[in-house]
């Protein structure tokens, strides 16, 4: 049985947690991130084939803390400064949480694979050929699109992008080259982890790259 965890990074009553067996859901809602690493310790797992984290997992210092890949999204798909926020505009809970979450879960899995979600812009670029209400309609579980609050929906989104990336079915790893201004996702303190995103004709070839990308 193959096992995808996703989780949404907040404060207290907005940590979202899924774990996605297969086709069964297991969601709740946490406070923090020990709580959620005690939560997955609970269904003892022997291994974790991927995890979906939404949070910024590598950061910037050129101006605002945008990446190259959060302005590629943008420009892609037409998104505003909200959808998709730079470093700098996000909450402390988001940023703080989501990369202890990742040293935390590397603690127990060393090996597991990460991947970065953004699951308000995926959900605003929509997928190729499926739909996200088709692919919960797929799942046992109650979750849908419009699930409010939306702790536990980005959760299910970040688990399914992680079984989609690791599956080999998401094909671009907007981690990769970053600029100079960038931390290196493969060589920093949490690394490795990787941001995968959709297919490659998805993105990429509409948006030329930023100057000092290497």
């Amino acid at each position: 049985m193959s096992t995808w965890i996703g989780v949404d990074p907040g404060g207290k009553g907005n940590f979202g947690l899924v774990i996605l067996k297969d086709r069964t859901v297991f969601p709740c809602t946490v406070d923090y991130v020990d709580e959620a690493i005690k939560a997955i310790c609970r269904h003892g797992l022997q291994t974790i084939e991927g995890i979906g984290v939404d949070a910024p997992l590598w950061w910037s210092s050129g101006k605002s803390g945008l990446r190259h890949a959060d302005e590629l999204i943008r420009g892609t798909y037409n998104l505003t400064s909200g959808q998709v926020q730079a470093v700098n505009s996000l909450r402390g809970a988001c940023i703080a949480q989501g990369l202890l979450f990742v040293e935390r879960i590397r603690e127990i899995y060393p090996e597991v694979q990460i991947t970065e979600t953004h699951p308000k812009a995926v959900l605003k670029a929509n997928l190729p050929s499926q739909t996200w209400t088709g692919l919960f309609a797929e799942l046992d579980t109650d979750i849908t699109v419009d699930t409010k609050p939306d702790h536990e929906r980005d959760a299910l989104i970040s688990a399914i992008a992680a079984r989609e990336a690791f599956s080999g079915r998401w094909t671009y790893d907007l981690s990769i080259n970053p600029p100079s201004s960038e931390q290196n996702p493969s060589k920093h303190w949490a690394a490795p982890v990787h941001y995968y995103w959709l297919y490659r004709d998805s993105i990429y070839l509409t948006v030329p790259p930023l100057a000092g990308t290497v």
